[in-house]
């Protein structure tokens, strides 16, 4: 039986709407997460190349420290140093070997050149100019002219070199395959960088082609449905128009039995009518063409308009119907036929999970500056898998033993569909062998007081 009784508002769980995600365009997103990847690859090879190029040069300078501590000591050596040409002999020969030797016991590779200068500072100058002078341009011999902008610019030297009192000499050192030498040693790692991209950009052109293949399939299905259901409704509409003149003939007046065949067609054709048309509202509504009649909406009213449909479906299954209409406010911002179809579908969806009469309960509750429905049955239930694909098109749950159970699975998607054009949220809580409750929350119309 239908009664309408006052308690309080019962507590129910809220849910974030989520639905946004479906408004992105997913090649947009996966082209997205293609770009940070490649960001992200650029990122680790400049920090590995950066990381390189510190741990290179901090090898150089402590092999060449090392290396000048030990030949300024060696006061022979430094009293060869009487003029430029003993200066450049030296180099080219005893200081070169040495050199080499060492960056060879360090792993330090041997293609740099290197260039003789000197500074000698006057009386008045002292030692800092003595350091600008060494910094200076003031190289007198190279190994290589072509590469002393970067002989200038290096700090790479050993300094101080000669007899005290004498020039002051000094060598520069310069490596112009540093660069591609850090390379090699990153080879590895580029290579796998490089195969990762290459994975991926492979990976994001077969998606985009998955997608738009699925697209294809989507706009054709969706095609096919409309064109079906259009072509559904010219029959529909004559076999009504038909069942209803034969219905008014004297021999099936005067005969039961006739009489029952026709109210049976008449109730078929009706219901094939319901469902042809919430197709064609479903599609219209994903291609975004239906337009919504919105209005101020007291949607209280609107729940009770469709329970009052369904009292004879009601009657037929034995079932009761509480409604808990405790919100203080609820006028919303609606489209009344198609709120009313949703409450409908969603009281109907109980009969067909109810394994017997079905009890069901519909509440209402102001939260969060909302109006929250909760639409509850004590139903067959639903386990966790098929909670999460209730609302795809065309879905339809495993009914267990009921047998009888109708329908073709696109109710809970018109359910959820309609909600989201109205801005709300749709969630479902259920228990298998205890029951389901969809809950309904939509914002309240502006001027509601």
């Amino acid at each position: 039986m239908l009664r309408e009784t006052a308690s309080h508002p019962i507590t129910l769980s809220c849910s974030m709407n989520l639905s946004f995600l479906k408004n992105r365009p997913l090649p947009y997103i996966v082209l997205s997460g293609f770009v940070v990847m490649v960001f992200v690859e650029l990122s680790l090879f400049n920090s590995s190349l950066k990381g390189k190029e510190k741990d290179f040069n901090d090898k150089l300078f402590n092999v060449i420290t090392l290396y000048q501590d030990r030949f300024v000591r060696d006061s022979g050596m430094m009293n060869e140093w009487t003029g430029n040409q003993e200066a450049i002999s030296l180099v080219q020969t005893r200081l070169k070997t040495d050199i080499d030797s060492l960056f060879n016991r360090n792993g330090i590779p041997l293609d740099y050149v290197f260039a003789v200068g000197k500074a000698r500072p006057e009386a008045n100058t002292g030692l800092m100019m003595a350091q600008k002078i060494w910094q200076g341009r003031n190289l007198f011999w190279s190994s290589d002219s072509s590469n002393n902008a970067g002989l200038i610019a290096t700090k790479l030297r050993i300094a101080g070199i000669g007899p005290k009192g004498a020039e002051n000499y000094y060598v520069k050192i310069f490596f112009p395959s540093k660069t591609s030498f850090l390379f090699r040693e990153l080879l590895p790692l580029i290579i796998i960088s490089l195969l990762t991209l290459l994975i991926l950009f492979v990976c994001f052109l077969a998606l985009l082609a998955i997608i738009r293949k699925q697209n294809a399939l989507a706009e054709l299905k969706n095609d096919f449905v409309n064109n079906m259901t259009h072509e559904l409704k010219t029959p529909l509409f004559t076999i009504s128009i038909a069942s209803k003149m034969l219905a008014e003939q004297l021999p099936v007046k005067e005969n039961n039995k006739y009489l029952s065949y026709v109210e049976s067609i008449q109730q078929e054709s009706a219901r094939l009518t319901k469902l042809v048309d919430k197709v064609l509202q479903t599609s219209a509504l994903e291609k975004k063409q239906l337009q919504l009649e919105k209005k101020e909406t007291d949607l209280h009213l609107a729940i009770q308009s469709a329970i009052q449909n369904l009292e004879l479906i009601r009657i037929e299954k034995r079932a009761t119907i509480t409604l808990f209409l405790n919100a203080n406010r609820h006028r919303v911002y609606a489209d009344e036929t198609h709120m009313e179809s949703v409450i409908y579908s969603l009281v109907d969806n109980a009969f067909k999970y109810s394994d017997g009469p079905a009890y069901i309960t519909i509440t209402t509750s102001n939260k969060n500056g909302m109006i929250q429905v909760a639409v509850a049955d004590k139903g067959i239930g639903l386990d966790v898998e098929t909670r999460g694909l209730i609302f795809e098109r065309f879905f339809r749950a495993n009914t267990g033993n009921l047998h009888e159970v109708k329908g073709f699975g696109i109710g809970l998607s018109y359910v959820k569909t309609i909600i989201e054009e109205h801005s709300g949220t749709i969630t479902v809580q259920s228990t298998i062998g205890k029951g389901t409750e969809f809950i309904l929350q939509l914002p309240l119309y502006d001027d509601d007081n």
